[in-house]
C-alpha cells in the first residue's frame, strides 16, 4: 500500500514523498519489486510559496492530504513542472482545481504536453528560459537551466541558490523505497547503488550523452550543489561528491572490467548448462559475475539484467536457435541492451541448435551496429561444447 510522508529538509523546504509498492512494472516495462518513490518539494519563500512537481495520478489524494499538512493549498503561488511525465504531473489536474489561480512554470514545450495529457488549460503558464530566476523573496532565487532529453524533451532543472539545492528531476533518481529520506543515515550503499544504476539504465540509458552534457553545463555554470533533490529515491547530502563522480562515470560509458554479466535463454537446458560453466570460469578468473536466466520454470528480471550490464566490462549472451531465428526473448533482451546499455562492452555469444545454426548470425549485426564488441562466439549442436567454452572465455577477456 502506498503512503505519503512529509519531511522538513530545511526550515523552509519540505519533501513530500509518496512510496509506491503497488507498481510492479515501471513504465509498464521494467520489473521493480523493490518499489519506487515519487518526490515532490515545497519551498515556503518570503514572497512566494513554490511547489516543485507532483506525483503519479493514483496517489493524488494521499499526496494532497500530505501537502495540506504543510500549507493551505490555496497559499501555493507557483507550481514548477521540471518535466511533464505523468509520474510527476499526474496529481496536477486535481491540484489546479483546489489551488485556483496559480502560475505554472516549465519548459516552453511543457504547456502543450500537459494540456493534451490532462485536458486542462494552463492560463497562467510561464515558459522557463535558460537562466531565468524566480524570486522567492528575501533575496533568494530559484534559477532554471534547460536540460532537454534527460530523459524527456521538456526537462528543466532548477537550483535554489541560497540553500545550494539542485532539483535534478529524474537525474540521480533511483528505484526502491529507502527507510531513510536522505543519504545521511544509510550505512550500506551497495544495494541502493544497484537500484540507482538500474533506474538510470532502464529509464534514461538511451540519453546518457544528454545527461553528460547536462552535468557539464551545470559545472560550467558554477552550480555546486550541497544537496541534490531528485524526483525518485534518496535526497543526496552527505556523500554528494561520491554520487556526482559515480554518475559521471556511468553516463561517460566507463566500464568495470572486474564485472561480467551472463544472460541466457534456454528451452531444454543446453544453453543453460553452458552459461553456468562460463560463469564459473569467469569467477575463476577473479571476476564478479551476475547471471540471469530464462527457462521453462523461471524468468529473471530483465530490468535487473540491463542495470547490471550498463557498466559491466563483459557480457555473455546465451541464445538458442528457435525456428531458424534467435530465441525471441533473448532478441528482445539484446534490443534493450542496445537501446539502454551499449558502451563498447566485450561480448561473448553462446548458442546451441538442433538441426541448423541461426541465432548468432541473426543477433551479431544488431549488437555490433549498436556498439558492442563481439569478442567470442560459441555455436554448437546440442551440448558438444568441448574446449570451446574455455577458449571463448580467454578471447572474451583478452581485450
Amino acid at each position: 500500500m502506498a503512503r505519503a510522508r512529509t519531511v522538513k529538509l530545511y526550515d523552509n523546504l519540505y519533501l513530500i514523498r509518496v512510496e509506491d509498492d503497488e507498481t510492479g512494472f515501471f513504465e509498464a516495462l521494467w520489473e521493480i519489486p523493490e518499489g519506487v518513490t515519487y518526490n515532490s518539494y515545497l519551498i515556503l519563500g518570503q514572497k512566494r510559496t513554490v511547489l516543485l512537481d507532483t506525483v503519479k495520478k493514483p496517489f493524488t489524494l494521499d499526496y494532497l492530504e500530505a501537502l495540506s499538512s504543510i500549507t493551505e493549498l490555496r497559499d501555493i503561488d507557483v507550481i514548477v513542472v521540471h518535466h511533464s511525465e505523468p509520474d510527476h504531473s499526474g496529481a496536477l489536474p486535481e491540484l489546479l482545481k483546489r489551488v485556483g489561480n496559480v502560475e505554472v512554470y516549465g519548459h516552453p514545450m511543457a504547456k502543450t504536453i500537459i494540456e493534451s495529457h490532462y485536458g486542462v488549460k494552463l492560463n497562467s503558464f510561464k515558459p522557463v528560459r535558460e537562466g531565468a530566476r524566480l524570486d522567492l523573496g528575501g533575496d533568494e532565487y530559484l534559477v532554471f537551466y534547460q536540460t532537454p532529453w534527460v530523459h524527456w524533451p521538456d526537462t528543466v532543472m532548477s537550483f535554489y541558490e541560497a540553500r545550494g539545492v539542485l532539483f535534478s528531476g529524474d537525474v540521480f533518481g533511483s528505484y526502491s523505497i529507502p527507510s531513510s529520506v536522505t543519504d545521511e543515515h544509510v550505512e550500506d550503499f551497495t544495494t541502493y547503488i544497484r537500484f540507482m544504476r538500474k533506474y538510470l539504465a532502464t529509464v534514461a540509458g538511451r540519453y546518457r550523452s544528454w545527461i553528460l552534457k547536462t552535468l557539464d553545463k551545470l559545472e560550467n555554470a558554477g552550480v555546486k550543489p550541497k544537496t541534490i533533490a531528485p524526483l525518485h529515491g534518496l535526497v543526496l547530502r552527505r556523500y554528494i561528491g561520491d554520487f556526482l563522480r559515480l554518475y559521471r562515470s556511468w553516463v561517460s560509458g566507463d566500464l568495470d572490467k572486474s564485472r561480467a554479466v551472463v544472460i541466457y535463454g534456454s528451452m531444454y537446458g543446453a544453453v543453460e548448462y553452458a552459461a553456468h560453466i562460463v560463469a564459473d570460469m569467469l569467477r575463476e578468473k577473479g571476476l564478479h559475475v551476475a547471471i540471469y536466466g530464462f527457462n521453462d520454470k523461471s524468468r529473471a528480471l530483465i530490468a535487473d539484467a540491463i542495470g547490471d550490464a550498463f557498466d559491466a566490462g563483459y557480457i555473455v549472451l546465451g541464445v538458442p536457435t528457435y525456428e531458424a531465428e534467435a530465441f525471441p526473448l533473448m532478441t528482445y533482451v539484446a534490443e534493450q541492451l542496445c537501446a539502454k546499455a551499449a558502451a563498447g562492452q566485450r561480448v561473448m555469444l553462446l548458442s546451441s541448435y538442433g538441426w541448423g545454426p541461426a541465432a548468432i548470425k541473426k543477433l551479431e549485426p544488431l549488437l555490433t551496429n549498436c556498439g558492442f564488441k563481439i569478442a567470442a562466439r560459441v555455436e554448437v549442436r546440442g551440448v558438444e561444447y568441448g574446449d570451446k567454452l574455455r577458449e571463448a572465455v580467454e578471447k572474451l577477456l583478452a581485450g
